[in-house]
């Protein structure tokens, strides 16, 4: 296998790629000057203007469940020789002695222009061994990683298995249906991201006999595209029947780099006053094609550019220089139309990774704070108490940071997705817990936290990854330059956060309690008297915060729940739908007035509070992402496959401590009817303990 790896490099090199002494080195696509040129470059998807790197990051991220590619699984050769690069006899693998790792703008620059290599690096993530096998490849271990070149035997296969699995319903196809499914997308778009530069590498194939006549040889689309489409709209015989067509089709294709029409390469922005989409290499020769016109010489110079960049090879020189024209151009025309100013602050974002570290310093910070608990009163608990201070508020401006960079970059709030209420209420429990810390320096708003911020960032951090989708989404129409987005929906996400704030306090509550005693049969028992009043008037304190965010989890939520009735009635033409949505945010409010009036009503006291709090915690949970998994009304956005399993976990564990809060309510009945609970009782007990 691993020869046959070596042989592939010179196979593909001498069929129709790059002649084999013309190939440019790989480390030429490792340099930093051209990686910031191409990582810099703006393009538009889905309706956003952004990098070229945010581009290559999130395709590598879907096929490889990471940012990163090492190439070390390439191996070596059975003489225990490294692969090397035929153009520089350099090893590939290996560089000083240690591993070769790629960063995405590396990938796809590998992937574009030397195929030959990138198509026997491992990439595609298969979590399901058996769907290998039942492509007849021989798999590898039960998760493992696969090249293009080993999937590429069973293509015809993959096509045909995945046309025949799309026409099964998702919840009903197997998991070895459904990854099936998944590879097969994932290897189309990576044949394209390779054969991106088709269209100018043999835009006609070896067929040049059979073009029209007066074509230039080499032909270069940016001076003969108008000339082959015109031969085309022509009508005398099928495009098909054409000899040179196959290739020139395969081509135009790999320049869309993508299946997906959301998500094709747009790299070439039109001029100042015109008021469209940008354009790409693919989409000029597919309209050159399907149009009744021929393509303007404004795209078509925008074409010649590009070419200029892959002719330019392998001269390094000229390369760099015609990609940083490329660039600047780019960028001129993008700023001339007002759009674009925000790509540099998007990669400044992707690098600093403000909410990967966020959750480390969260979770670094939690350690610090149970080391207070080892020492109460001393010295060393004055200093890991300031650590945990320094190491939570730090974490808490890294979520808050990346969240106001992700709105000046999108020029709106922060929260029209479900992974951005993750982030925005991720960042505002953490930012309660500190100021409730502040207020009443107990250490428990630094556990709220530590936990909550923990928690938000990693369930972000895995959303993404499982998404593998830019998380910087264009609005739709109805919601752009809206008060209303301002105003309902940041209010609506603080009520989520106040009352999840509330419901994580009781967790803390009768894991407390449970943690608090010694004796079953004695109430807030532990060691000695004083020890379990310490404990019992610790429990009161946990009490009144709790009865604090509950008040202020009703106002937020309500003041939103009013805000989206006006934005409804504004955008909508009715006050109140019935829509999932809004009877969730509905249940929150009529929730937290439950609690409130029952326990002003003296229907319940410590226990019932935290019991009916905990209730409140699975309501928001539900209006925060169940009514998104039911994929009807309105505000059916962020469906996610699997997450009804991991909501019925959490409403598990609630109700496990449920079933213990109203064991404890049942035993202080029990044991305020038998007059158990008094100091000398008390007294005597820990005597005999």
């Amino acid at each position: 296998m691993k020869t046959l790896r070596l042989a592939l490099f010179t196979l593909l090199a001498s069929c129709g790629f790059i002649p084999a002494a013309e190939l440019p080195p790989l480390d030429l696509f490792r340099e930093k000057e051209v990686v910031e040129t191409f990582a810099s470059i703006p393009v538009q998807e889905s309706g956003r203007i952004k990098p070229l790197e945010n581009v290559a990051s999130y395709r590598l991220l879907r096929f490889r469940a990471r940012r990163s590619i090492w190439l070390t699984d390439n191996g070596e050769m059975e003489d225990g020789k490294p692969l090397v690069d035929p153009a520089t006899q350099k090893p590939i693998t290996k560089e000083g002695g240690k591993p070769v790792k790629l960063s995405a703008t590396e990938w796809l620059l590998m992937s574009w222009f030397r195929p030959d290599i990138a198509k026997t690096v491992p990439l595609f993530k298969v979590d399901n061994s058996s769907a290998i096998t039942e492509l007849g490849l021989k798999a590898k271990a039960k998760r493992d990683q696969y090249s293009f070149t080993e999937i590429e035997p069973a293509r015809q296969m993959l096509m045909e298995k995945m046309g025949e699995y799309r026409e099964i319903p998702a919840k009903k196809q197997s998991p070895e249906q459904r990854m099936i499914v998944q590879l097969a997308a994932n290897f189309l778009d990576y044949e394209m991201i390779t054969g991106h530069f088709d269209f100018i590498r043999s835009p006609v194939g070896d067929k040049a006999e059979a073009l029209p006549a007066g074509i230039e040889k080499p032909v270069r689309l940016s001076k003969s595209l108008n000339a082959l489409a015109q031969d085309i709209r022509k009508g005398d015989v099928p495009p098909m029947q054409k000899p040179w067509f196959r290739e020139f089709g395969k081509g135009a294709l790999g320049a869309m780099m993508s299946g997906n029409a959301e998500q094709q390469l747009r790299i070439f922005p039109p001029g100042p006053k015109v008021n469209e989409v940008w354009h790409g290499p693919g989409e000029t020769i597919f309209s050159a094609i399907n149009g009744e016109k021929d393509v303007d010489a404004d795209q078509l110079a925008w074409l010649a550019m590009y070419e200029e960049v892959y002719l330019a090879l392998p001269d390094a020189t000229k390369f760099k220089t015609a990609a940083k024209t490329l660039l600047t151009k780019i960028q001129d025309v993008a700023k001339q139309r007002g759009e674009a100013q925000f790509v540099a602050l998007e990669r400044h974002s992707m690098k600093a990774d403000y909410f990967f570290y966020a959750q480390w310093l969260f979770l670094v910070g939690f350690v610090a704070l149970t080391l207070t608990w080892i020492s109460p009163g001393s010295r060393f608990e004055k200093i890991a108490k300031i650590l945990t201070w320094v190491l939570l508020a730090t974490a808490t401006g890294y979520a808050v940071t990346g969240v106001v960079i992700r709105c000046i970059i999108m020029q709106r709030p922060p929260i029209t997705t479900l992974y951005e209420t993750i982030l925005f209420i991720g960042a505002s429990t953490a930012l309660f817990g500190l100021i409730a810390e502040w207020i009443t320096k107990r250490s428990l708003g630094l556990l709220v936290a530590a936990v909550g911020g923990t928690a938000c960032m990693f369930l972000a951090i895995q959303f993404e990854a499982s998404e593998a989708t830019d998380t910087l989404q264009q609005l739709q129409a109805v919601l752009i330059t809206n008060f209303w987005l301002s105003t309902h929906v940041p209010m609506i996400n603080l009520g989520y956060s106040a009352c999840m704030v509330a419901a994580l306090l009781s967790q803390f509550y009768f894991i407390h309690r449970f943690c608090g005693y010694r004796s079953s049969k004695i109430l807030f028992l532990q060691r000695a008297m004083g020890d379990a009043k310490a404990r019992e008037s610790y429990g009161r304190f946990i009490t009144r915060v709790v009865y604090g965010f509950i008040a202020a989890g009703l106002f937020l939520s309500l003041v939103g729940t009013v805000l989206g009735g006006i934005w409804a009635n504004y955008s909508w033409g009715r006050f109140w739908g019935w829509d999932p949505k809004e009877n969730g945010a509905l249940m929150i409010v009529l929730m937290c007035l439950v609690i409130l009036h029952a326990r002003l009503g003296g229907y319940i006291r410590e226990i019932g509070i935290h019991c009916c709090n905990l209730i409140l915690g699975c309501i928001v949970i539900f209006s925060w992402f169940g009514v998104n998994q039911l994929g009807v009304g309105l505000h059916a956005y962020g469906f996610t496959d699997g997450t009804w399993p991991k909501i019925y976990a959490y409403w598990g564990s609630q109700i496990v401590l449920l079933g213990y809060g109203l064991f404890l309510a049942w035993q202080g009945r029990r044991a305020k009817s038998q007059g158990e609970v008094d100091p000398a009782a008390v007294g005597k007990a820990v005597a005999a303990d």
